[in-house]
């Protein structure tokens, strides 16, 4: 009775497991069926994808390309524009040379240092007023305090009438372009009397 009562249930039993067997076997008979149709649509996702990074890496290059052609249009017309700026102001230039030349003929002819002296002062005129026409402008230096940013002391000297650090003479002038500086004044400037030797007195209280 026990026995007839047993078999039934390992029957169930390895029924059960031969089903789940079974189970499995058909999952993978499904999954095994589906992969033509996954490795297809990951070889579209791939094609596409290719796609797409070519499409930009051409895009890449023409954008590169144009900003490159770009440049070069930029440096050649700034090119062009220091040429002509420079061709300009050469052309301005020769009429105060040819003036200065004429000046230097006249006073060999005439033997005249009042002809010379003359065309050089016409010369200065014209060549000052063809600076300040490009807003070049001479920098105030005589009298005034140095400034490491305007002036370039080349010497120092005692002076005990100035403040210290007065411009008292100036050996090259400087200049302005627009607002930055040209060239430096080179000047020489004022620094008060050294003191005498104290003979070993402290005179710094």
């Amino acid at each position: 009775m026990n026995e007839n009562t047993q078999n039934p249930t390992e029957n169930e039993a390895f029924d059960t497991t031969t089903q789940t067997e079974e189970n499995i076997e058909e999952a993978i008979a499904v999954d095994l069926a589906a992969l033509p149709e996954l490795v297809y649509t990951l070889e579209q996702d791939l094609a596409k994808a290719l796609k797409e990074s070519e499409e930009h890496k051409a895009l890449y290059m023409r954008t590169l390309a144009d900003f490159q052609n770009f440049r070069r249009r930029q440096q050649e017309e700034l090119r062009q524009a220091q040429n002509g700026m420079l061709r300009d102001f050469i052309a301005q230039l020769l009429p105060v040379l040819d003036n200065f030349e004429r000046a230097l003929q006249a006073a060999g002819v005439a033997r005249d240092f009042d002809v010379l002296v003359g065309g050089i002062q016409m010369t200065d005129r014209q060549f000052k007023q063809l600076l300040e026409k490009y807003d070049a402008r001479p920098i105030d230096s005589i009298g005034q305090i140095f400034d490491p940013n305007l002036h370039e002391a080349i010497q120092r000297v005692e002076m005990p009438d100035k403040p210290e650090g007065t411009i008292i003479d100036e050996i090259e002038r400087g200049y302005m372009l627009g607002d930055r500086v040209l060239r430096p004044s080179r000047v020489i400037v004022s620094v008060p009397p050294s003191r005498p030797d104290a003979g070993g007195v402290d005179t710094t209280a």
